[in-house]
């Protein structure tokens, strides 16, 4: 009887149920809807941004994006919260580098100008490559994230989950700022992710080859020196 149940468990482990194999394949279709959808966001904007259009780019049967997502306010709705999860995942393993690299570092060595100068270098050259490959690779959650914002101001229903966003990509910032500033990381944070948001949107369509990177890590450097209460805020070599 034992043997029997164990091959009985066996069986039921490695071989799907049809009801399992049907819903796993709706997921991945649905998730290929919104990820189009995400792609189109990009592309057309909200007007732009249709069933047939989405249909179109995902090279499905109109009737599909129908069947999972008969509004398509609320298609675009979780297309913009499918990218905000995307975006935030990301950012926190980002900067997750920079924290590990505080964690090592002996505040009473900062007391010295030229070791707070060193790590503010060292911070500056991670957060620009950050923001370099932010540019470079994901130009379309940028510009999801940039059309969430703007879109807020005439959708209202949009408003909790853009507030959510901001918190969620600051959430890594502050973290960094309170090992400095222990008082009001938050302000600090603010500033910096401000200025960096800056620095995509003004870089986002501008060719690879043609990104200034050093302009980009002395404004960076800038502002973490800012950040860190230094004196010279200079980028030093």
């Amino acid at each position: 009887m034992l043997t029997k149940i164990i091959r009985q468990n066996n069986m039921f482990s490695t071989k799907e149920s049809p009801t399992v194999k049907r819903r796993s394949k709706g997921e991945q279709t649905r998730l290929l809807i919104l990820q189009s959808a995400i792609e189109v966001l990009a592309k057309n904007g909200i007007k732009g941004t249709t069933h047939r259009a989405i249909a179109s780019h995902a090279n499905i049967q109109l009737s599909l994006t129908t069947y999972y997502f008969k509004d398509i306010q609320e298609l675009v709705h979780q297309a913009f919260t499918l990218c905000s999860s995307q975006i935030t995942t990301k950012t926190s393993l980002a900067w997750q580098p920079a924290v590990e690299l505080l964690a090592n570092v002996n505040k009473t060595s900062l007391r010295k100008i030229s070791e707070k100068e060193n790590l503010r270098n060292k911070l500056a050259i991670m957060a620009t490559q950050y923001l370099v490959k932010r540019i470079i690779d994901s130009p379309v959650e940028l510009a999801v994230q940039q059309l969430l914002f703007t879109e807020v101001r005439v959708n209202r229903k949009l408003a909790p989950l853009a507030e959510i966003h901001r918190a969620a990509s600051l959430k890594p910032i502050i973290k960094l700022c309170e090992f400095f500033n222990a008082h009001d990381p938050h302000i600090d944070a603010d500033i910096i992710a401000t200025v960096f948001t800056q620095i995509e949107y003004r870089n986002i369509n501008v060719p690879v080859e043609q990104l200034d990177t050093d302009n980009i890590q002395a404004i960076v450097s800038r502002v973490i020196g800012y950040a860190m209460n230094l004196k010279s805020l200079a980028l030093t070599s």
